[in-house]
């Protein structure tokens, strides 16, 4: 079905009108990008959806996909091969791009509730009785703690302070901007601060 579908559109796409259609993106033309859209949309979604297997996902991603079309359009190469090659391409990319970030914090996320994200520390004192038997008790107090924070928060305090991850990186992995991390994680830590501090009083 995809197959007949694509060959049906390279039939009546020429180099020319490609090649005049991205020139216009890369100039932000918004109509040439909503032609672009209107013609292979329906493709890419087919493709993106057979990786995420999830229906939003797979619309999320493709209206990213056409963002990065329009971000990236000046350094498309018409000579390196058929413009749908390169949508297909990006659109894989980004598709499994997002299956790895899913999968990493999902490994963070046992990590956490098995109680392994919070072993450092516990290693550190291990050879002080005392300092041992207060590092698992502020361990168990944190992660019982982290469960009551709204689960955004949750993932960028996670990702950062127990994964190792810069707040850059944790903006790449959840897909969002460095901004929302910032302010996700000041408030968690807020939250965090007061719960600990209840915990102990």
């Amino acid at each position: 079905m995809l197959l007949s579908m694509y060959r049906s559109l390279v039939d009546r796409s020429s180099p020319e009108e490609e090649r005049e259609l991205m020139r216009r993106i890369a100039e932000q033309d918004e109509a040439a990008l909503a032609a672009l859209y209107d013609r292979y949309s329906s493709l890419l979604f087919g493709l993106v959806i057979r990786i995420v297997k999830e229906r939003q996902e797979a619309e999320d991603l493709l209206q990213d996909i056409f963002l990065q079309v329009w971000e990236k359009a000046p350094a498309f190469d018409h000579n390196r091969g058929h413009l749908y090659g390169w949508l297909v391409t990006l659109s894989r990319n980004r598709s499994i791009d997002r299956i790895r970030q899913k999968q990493s914090l999902n490994r963070r996320h046992r990590k956490l509730e098995e109680g392994t994200a919070l072993e450092e520390p516990l290693q550190q004192n291990a050879h002080n009785p005392f300092a041992l038997v207060v590092a698992l008790e502020k361990a168990s107090q944190v992660r019982d703690a982290l469960q009551h924070l709204p689960q955004e928060q949750k993932d960028v305090i996670m990702l950062a302070y127990f994964g190792g991850y810069s707040q850059s990186e944790v903006a790449h992995l959840l897909d969002v901007p460095l901004g929302t991390v910032k302010t996700r994680t000041r408030q968690g830590m807020r939250k965090l601060h007061t719960m600990l501090r209840e915990a102990t009083s």
